[in-house]
């Protein structure tokens, strides 16, 4: 944050041309206005990253944020700073992220070299947008809110709502999954990286795709994956548990390496050798290579692309990009579709508003092909309810983001942590399988989770700064 200010005291407040002469006067300016509104876009950003994991109550319950800084400080005054309240980070956030809109073009297209298509992936008035509407879910959520102020989850309504309104002028069918795409439209913020990379897939690849499957989904996850026709596996009628991969939700097929899978697409795909879970199966632990393998009966295959590593083969490159979404559509759709129910009720459009939450988070499911949702119809009925179910879509649709654990904190959720299951799969002598589920690791969270703790090093350094309550 600190290079922030630097700049726009050293740089942008001395009124330096991006090119000097007469004739780039345009170019300047528009260049000049640009970088200013990412610079406020990454102070808003940095702010949000301290509000989000260090935000709590002190010891007299007073909810805290972070030391509200807007200048360059000497470094022995960093070291008096106090943690100001959570609601005034809030609204500092705001503020800075009001100058970003102002600054910044509402998304980057047409051939314009410097607010054009070749600069998607910066900071733009959209990604403003999302961010406020995140930052507004946060303050209105159960850990940051106690008193449930519903007036801060009709800000938070309003915020996504107007952000999705900014975004296409109505709801709109989300894009396939494509973390390949650099241009894929849902992606409202997202990191660059360099093409050419196949370092993911490497560590996360099952054994017999010749990775070192590191990520290992939980029984727990899998368990979230409703049935084809969107119910929870609890009420399903086409869910077997003896047969538990078939008729499962479209999602699960593409997140999701399991026993006897053969491709990225679909169930039925040929594209790879069926994957060996089972006990003593090449893809089990130790059964390619003797010290990898899966714990859980699982490996990750979202965020994955189709390679080849065999070492007698030699393709084992990729020209595509590997794209990390920030802010997207789908969750600005989930954002609304929360602070929605919480505010107005699962079906209702407000005046003013052109969606209900309900419309939001069917727009989620239907990419998943769920497209006849009798169990949202259902859920709709009532808060709690359509309550339950978004959070288990956020935990689908979110996994593997880093979003999950912060999620429980602000939700309360974090004490209700399962312990992690997995699978024992063991093939039958006619080729069968059968399915037994196991305790991998215990989880133990305390209600002082929600909140973390401020770095011992920062309270040594500055004994203004009060540590959260619990810790």
């Amino acid at each position: 944050m600190r290079q922030i200010f630097q700049y726009i005291d050293l740089v942008h407040n001395k009124g330096l041309y991006y090119i000097n002469g007469e004739a780039f006067e345009d170019i300047s300016e528009t260049v000049i206005r640009r970088y200013y509104g990412e610079a406020f876009f990454l102070k808003a950003w940095a702010e949000w990253e301290l509000l989000k994991v260090y935000g709590g109550p002190d010891n007299e319950g007073n909810m805290l944020g972070f030391p509200i800084v807007n200048e360059i400080l000497e470094d022995e005054e960093y070291a008096s700073l106090s943690r100001d309240s959570y609601d005034d980070c809030v609204a500092q956030i705001m503020a800075d992220l009001d100058v970003a809109i102002d600054s910044l073009p509402l998304t980057y297209s047409g051939s314009d070299a410097y607010i054009g298509n070749v600069q998607i992936g910066r900071a733009s008035g959209l990604a403003a947008y999302a961010l406020k509407a995140k930052v507004a879910l946060y303050a209105a959520s159960p850990a940051f809110n106690p008193t449930n102020d519903l007036s801060k989850w009709e800000e938070a309504a309003a915020l996504a709502h107007e952000a999705i309104m900014q975004n296409s002028g109505s709801l709109k069918s989300l894009q396939d999954y494509d973390y390949t795409s650099t241009t894929n439209v849902d992606h409202i913020w997202r990191l660059r990286d360099a093409n050419l990379k196949k370092d993911l897939e490497e560590r996360l690849y099952p054994p017999t795709l010749y990775g070192q499957g590191e990520v290992n989904p939980s029984q727990n996850l899998v368990d979230a994956f409703p049935d084809s026709k969107g119910y929870p596996i609890s009420m399903s009628v086409e869910y077997d548990p003896a047969n538990p991969y078939a008729s499962r939700d479209d999602r699960f097929y593409k997140f999701i390496f399991y026993n006897t899978d053969r491709s990225f697409t679909s169930e039925t795909g040929s594209d790879y050798d069926s994957l060996q879970i089972y006990e003593g199966g090449l893809d089990n632990y130790g059964g390619f290579m003797r010290t990898e393998g899966t714990r859980t009966g699982y490996y990750l295959k979202r965020f994955l692309n189709k390679l080849n590593f065999d070492p007698s083969v030699d393709n084992a490159t990729t020209s595509a990009a590997r794209v990390y979404v920030q802010l997207g559509l789908t969750e600005l759709y989930l954002n609304y579709a929360e602070a929605a129910n919480e505010a107005f009720g699962p079906d209702i459009i407000p005046a003013g508003y052109n969606f209900s939450a309900k419309d939001a988070l069917a727009q989620v499911r239907k990419r998943a092909g769920i497209t006849s949702d009798e169990y949202l119809d259902l859920v709709a009925a009532n808060s709690a309810d359509f309550r339950t179910l978004l959070k288990n879509e956020r935990r689908i649709e979110m996994c593997f983001s880093g979003e999950r654990f912060h999620d429980l904190r602000r939700w309360n959720d974090i004490v209700a942590t399962e312990d992690v299951r997995g699978m024992k799969i063991t093939k039958n002598a006619d080729g069968t399988f059968s399915y037994q589920e196991v305790e991998v690791e215990n989880r133990t969270y305390e209600a002082k989770n929600s909140y973390l703790p401020l770095p011992y090093a920062e309270l040594i350094l500055n004994s203004n700064l009060k540590q959260n309550q619990g810790w």
